[in-house]
């Protein structure tokens, strides 16, 4: 007797925890429940005998009848009429509209995205009591079954495409990002998934070979894979060619030639700038770094924030996009005794001279770089005082370029130059040179700088030479400024006497000047 309560007890508890976790696995979610498998069960509703005729025609209905869990998104009679004109292929499409496991509407929440039976995710969007499965509206969910559920929904899916498989069915207009990008593809021998099928004369094993693409882009963001949740940000030919545009623009106001090397070192940073390893909401406001770990600054690049629907992620269009100084600019430099291109009737407007006796250009050393095959003479822009008279010389300075006129003769213009944070680098003929003040734009940069030191001072032939060589370096740093505003500009270097080091007169001999962008420079 004991034995039998005991036995009623635990099946008491059994039935308990049953009803419990019926209750708890469907909620108080409306819908619909029966006994039937999936198959049956669609078979028993007039309205899907257009849908089940054609899993039926294409193998897929047996699935419906398995023991195993399922999600079917079905369509009524209606809406099938539409799938001949989707123009896909018939199978793929119905594969879509089934998921492995059961996703009651319970489980459907904002940013799920359910593996389909064609090997395509599908994303799932809820605002409110509204469920959006792709580009479909749920119109009567949560019909369980006994081995899934089924959801009607109010259009046939189309299987969304992988970033990959968007980018490559680009048209022209997009087709400098999209040969960019493919051309990086190589395709190699899979080993490890092709199958032996015989030996051929010679002994060596036949195959029945599969191929895959690889890509450098792969490695870091995976936009072929369906299991991969990525973003792209995707520039249209005009937006890339306006962004050359501005560079090659921007070359020309600081006297640089927009060479081969720095459109590769543009492409490059656009290539690793435009993926990212998550999918972005946010792309209009904080600052991003990419998968290569670029940084993307949304004050800066633009794009449009409604986005398109990729199976492995988003993609966003580009409508602005800028290389960041940074990036770019190496170094923009110029050399002071281009002052004596500028005639002298307009040089007030662009040199101020406090306290100088004599101003003139002068030759110094003659040196041979035989690995590059360069020789030159250094000349500076000699800048003198009176050391008697307690009054600083110094000389406010306008940097300028030269540039060839139509007549043949060298002429000059200001250089202008982006906005934003560099450091300052600058040379002189160190010996016995005095120490000096500079300023840029009247904000001062170094005070009592001793610039005496042939190591880095000397000319140009320290700091990030060309490699084996002392040529065209930056010099010596004089420190971090800011050029203000919102567009190139011209600038202003004041170098002023400051006292005597070894020396015994006061006399300036200044070479060059260069800016290199900093980090914050973008």
């Amino acid at each position: 007797m004991k034995k039998i309560i005991y036995a009623a007890v635990c099946l008491m508890t059994i039935l308990a925890g049953c009803s419990k976790n019926w209750d708890t696995h469907y909620g108080e979610e409306e819908g619909t429940v029966s006994p039937l498998n999936l198959l049956d069960y669609l078979k028993s509703q007039p309205q899907y005998s257009d849908f089940v005729a054609k899993l039926e025609q294409y193998d897929l209905a047996e699935e419906l009848e398995r023991d195993q869990n399922l999600t079917i998104w079905a369509v009524s009679n209606e809406k099938m009429s539409a799938l001949e004109a989707l123009g896909e292929d018939t199978k793929f499409v119905l594969r879509y509209h089934i998921n492995s496991l059961m996703y009651d509407n319970t489980k459907l929440k904002s940013g799920l995205r359910v593996m389909t039976f064609n090997g395509k995710y599908l994303s799932i969007d809820k605002e409110g009591e509204a469920i959006r499965v792709g580009d479909a509206t749920v119109v009567k969910g949560n019909q369980i079954c006994q081995n899934g559920v089924v959801h009607e929904i109010d259009q046939l899916l189309t299987p969304d495409l992988s970033i990959y498989e968007y980018l490559a069915s680009l048209g022209n207009e997009y087709s400098i990002i999209r040969d960019t990008i493919l051309a990086m593809n190589d395709t190699i021998f899979d080993l490890e998934n092709s199958i032996p099928i015989g030996v051929d004369p010679t002994g060596n094993t036949l195959y029945d070979s599969v191929y895959v693409i690889t890509n450098p882009i792969f490695e870091r963001v995976n936009i072929r894979s369906e299991f991969a949740n990525v973003t792209m940000f995707l520039p249209n030919n005009q937006v890339l060619e306006k962004c050359f545009d501005n560079l090659g623009t921007l070359y020309d106001q600081f006297g640089k030639d927009f060479l081969y090397t720095d459109s590769l070192k543009a492409y490059t940073w656009i290539k690793e700038a435009i993926f990212y390893n998550n999918v972005l909401d946010d792309v209009t406001e904080a600052d991003i770094t990419s998968a290569f770990g670029r940084l993307w600054k949304p004050s800066v690049q633009k794009v449009d924030a409604d986005f398109k629907r990729m199976s492995n992620g988003r993609i966003y269009e580009v409508t602005h996009l800028k290389i960041p100084n940074n990036v770019h600019i190496d170094m923009i430099k110029q050399l002071f005794h281009y002052w004596e291109f500028v005639p002298d009737d307009e040089k007030d407007a662009l040199f101020k001279l406090n306290n100088v006796t004599n101003i003139e250009p002068k030759d110094e050393d003659k040196v041979t770089f035989p690995t590059i095959g360069v020789e030159l003479q250094y000349r500076v822009l000699r800048v003198e005082g009176d050391l008697n008279d307690d009054k600083p010389a110094s000389i406010e300075y306008t940097p300028i370029m030269l540039e060839r006129n139509e007549d043949g003769s060298t002429g000059y213009k200001a250089v202008e130059v982006p906005p934003g944070e560099y450091n300052l680098y600058m040379g002189v003929k160190h010996s016995n040179h005095p120490f000096v003040n500079v300023y840029i734009n009247d904000a001062p940069v170094a005070q009592n700088l001793n610039v005496e030191p042939s190591n880095p001072w000397h000319y140009d032939r320290s700091t990030n030479t060309v490699p084996g060589t002392k040529y065209n370096g930056w010099g010596g740093l004089v420190g971090p400024v800011m050029i203000e505003g919102a567009d190139v500009t011209s600038f202003k270097i004041k170098v002023e006497f400051a006292g005597l080091g070894k020396g015994n007169v006061e006399r300036l001999d200044l070479y060059h000047w260069a800016l290199i962008p900093t980090q914050n420079n973008y």
